[in-house]
């Protein structure tokens, strides 16, 4: 069993709630602040949520440092000064006519009591940097092989000036009709640069550039921000789960039994994946902490297991 530990770790106390809240919440943030660009916590490999829970990543050989972050208006940032306001510096993007969506940033989390996905963030394009950008999001990032869907493509028209150098604030991707991003423990979001929809290759920001294979384009990242338009109180957890029901729970640490065989995954609070198991009516929870923990079924449904 592989365990993957770019999970996001989001507690779900949510689930404590008996009722539900129709109020916008964040669940992760990153404003890559810090007392110096040297100095922002994570470092440029692996930046920290500034709030909620969650994991950022560098994919596909990009590198990063930390550079002035967005003051721009428009900016949903309130740091005016750098220090403490930096912005994440991405490097290393591909070639001309390589690696088409395969560069970029990743964001993991776990939207576990939560419903409604939006993703936000804001992005500085240095002039050579490439003008187009797609985001995608994966409802099974603790898979081998996660399927990764195209959400929403992010381009413009070159022009000798104004189009590079320039932060484009409120990039927004709303996928809050997508249910399989709801309440699940293993979500992540990818910016990818990508080919020109018009030319089919990599475009540079300003029509008087060339487009600089990693060398001189930079594409900059500040107050990315992935929010819910839903928090689940526990009758509506549990209702989206009446199909699906274990017993005893409970659990003495105990054999429990399902009513129906399905392939499940257990993960704990952390969104750490516990183990799998295939075609499976029932769970040996002996070995388990005591705790609580979320099985998650191959049909889309979460129910929570309480271990005593």
């Amino acid at each position: 069993m592989k365990t993957n530990y770019n999970v996001v770790k989001i507690i779900a106390l949510t689930l404590l709630v008996s009722t539900t809240s129709w109020g916008q919440a964040t669940i992760a943030q990153w404003n890559f602040n810090g007392a110096s660009a040297i100095d922002v916590p994570g470092g440029g490999t692996s930046p920290l949520v500034s709030v909620g829970v969650g994991t950022a990543e560098l994919i596909g050989g990009t590198t990063a440092t930390f550079a002035a972050g967005n003051t721009t208006v428009g900016t949903i940032e309130t740091e005016t000064l750098s220090p403490p306001n930096y912005g994440w510096n991405t490097a290393g993007y591909a070639p001309t006519g390589t690696d088409n969506k395969l560069r970029g940033v990743q964001f993991n989390i776990s939207t576990v009591g939560q419903a409604g996905i939006v993703f936000k963030f804001e992005q500085r394009l240095s002039n050579s940097a490439n003008n187009t950008y797609v985001v995608m999001y994966t409802d099974d990032n603790g898979a081998p092989i996660p399927n990764w869907v195209e959400a929403q493509t992010f381009t413009f028209t070159p022009a000798p000036t104004g189009t590079g150098d320039t932060w484009y604030n409120g990039r927004t991707v709303d996928v809050s009709t997508v249910t399989a991003l709801d309440n699940n423990p293993n979500v992540a979001f990818k910016i990818v640069s990508a080919f020109d929809p018009t030319v089919g290759d990599y475009v540079a920001s300003r029509s008087s550039n060339v487009y600089s294979a990693g060398t001189g384009g930079t594409v900059r990242f500040d107050m990315a921000t992935i929010t819910s338009n839903v928090t689940l109180g526990v009758s509506q957890f549990e209702a989206n789960s009446n199909d699906f029901k274990v017993s005893p729970n409970p659990s003495n640490k105990e054999v429990v039994t399902f009513n129906q065989t399905l392939d499940i995954e257990v993960f704990d609070t952390l969104g750490k994946l516990i183990l799998t198991a295939k075609n499976t009516n029932s769970l040996d929870t002996k070995s388990f902490h005591s705790g609580i923990y979320f099985i998650k079924t191959s049909i889309g449904v979460t129910r929570k297991l309480i271990v005593k």
